[in-house]
């Protein structure tokens, strides 16, 4: 079977009737623990998919850009001088893509963009983060500049406010333009580094449909996000010198009930309660302990349900139908909530 690489080359090859000039993958990835703690400059653990976006490309004899989603079969031209919104979403991302990279006042050329993924769209698995940094890493290249995974981390959360509304986080572009297969990054969201652990031997995290899509943008991530920002404006007034939620301690809590009011306080214990499952979960990777790593999966999406309200009835019911799987050590929602997929840790048959 070709891959996926290889299918949108030969697709590209069709449609323009010329070769690229290059071609970029990145995978998707399911988030182990650290859900919501990358736009507070926590820390994360995530680990990539087999599944992802390609990107195909080339450049044009005209100043014209034109993108092919051959998901969406759809197809999007525009000149370079003429970038505003067309309303399509994934037409939206690749405009704004090429108006990142021309910000600087750099010569463009036209370009032909082929992008063709296997990765489900609307389930948490960073398919949006995906799509933009292999457009990114086609423009880039088509421009003659090279751009490292700490500046794609940055360019992603800019295109994505701006041309969609979303305020995302580092992470998720981060991960998709750092990550290697069989690998867990536990990534520092402040200082964009991180460090790779492996998968434990004989088992693996896997992907368990919930069946239900959503749009971030159809969601409350954006008031989870503000009404974190209020909470930490709230705390700084008495701790001037806190940086982030993520710098509180779990010890500090129970003071804080004094300080917040009960919805807050609950978004901020989210906050400080996984960074701390993080720290954990990252020793129990080190370690092998398998089992103490299912169990903080299962606490994280308690936390999710109860603190961060970010999970649905549905979601939690098929949690709980899976982790009644003997080979299944734990599950927790993925993503940023209200849809999409559980991340599952379960053993694998050697076979």
């Amino acid at each position: 079977v070709p891959s996926l690489t290889t299918k949108v080359e030969l697709l590209f090859g069709g449609r323009c009737k010329r070769p690229p000039q290059g071609v970029h993958f990145a995978p998707g990835r399911l988030v182990v623990l650290g859900e919501h703690l990358d736009h507070q400059l926590g820390r994360v653990l995530a680990t990539p998919l087999r599944e992802g976006v390609a990107c195909a490309w080339g450049v044009r004899p005209d100043s014209r850009v034109v993108v092919w989603s051959m998901n969406a079969r759809q197809k999007d031209s525009f000149h370079q001088d003429r970038l505003f919104k067309s309303g399509r979403s994934w037409a939206d991302l690749a405009r704004g893509a090429y108006a990142h990279v021309a910000a600087d006042g750099r010569r463009m050329p036209g370009i032909d963009l082929m992008v063709l993924g296997d990765l489900q769209i609307g389930q948490g698995l960073a398919s949006s983060a995906a799509y933009l940094v292999v457009l990114l890493r086609s423009i880039y290249d088509a421009v003659g500049v090279y751009r490292s995974r700490f500046e794609l981390a940055q360019d992603v959360p800019a295109i994505e406010q701006e041309w969609l509304g979303v305020r995302c986080g580092s992470m998720d572009p981060y991960v998709v333009a750092s990550a290697k297969s069989a690998q867990v990054l536990h990534v520092d969201c402040r200082e964009l580094d991180h460090e790779t652990l492996q998968l434990p031997e004989g088992h693996a995290f896997v992907g368990v449909e919930s069946g239900i899509q959503r749009r971030l943008t159809d969601t409350p991530y954006n008031a989870r996000r503000a009404e974190l920002e209020s909470a930490l404006a709230t705390l700084q007034r008495e701790q001037p010198a806190l940086r982030g939620i993520c710098d509180l301690g779990m010890d500090v809590l129970p003071a804080l009930a004094t300080q917040l009011d009960e919805t807050a306080l609950r978004r901020v214990r989210h906050v400080v309660t996984e960074t701390a499952r993080v720290g954990e979960a990252a020793a129990a990777l080190e370690s092998g302990d398998k089992q103490a790593l299912g169990s903080l999966m299962n606490d994280g999406h308690r936390s999710l349900v109860e603190d961060f309200e970010s999970s649905l009835p549905e979601i939690d019911r098929l949690a709980e139908e899976v982790r009644q799987r003997p080979e299944v050590l734990g599950a927790r929602l993925n993503g940023a909530g209200w849809g999409g997929q559980l991340a599952v840790l379960t053993t694998i048959d050697s076979d």
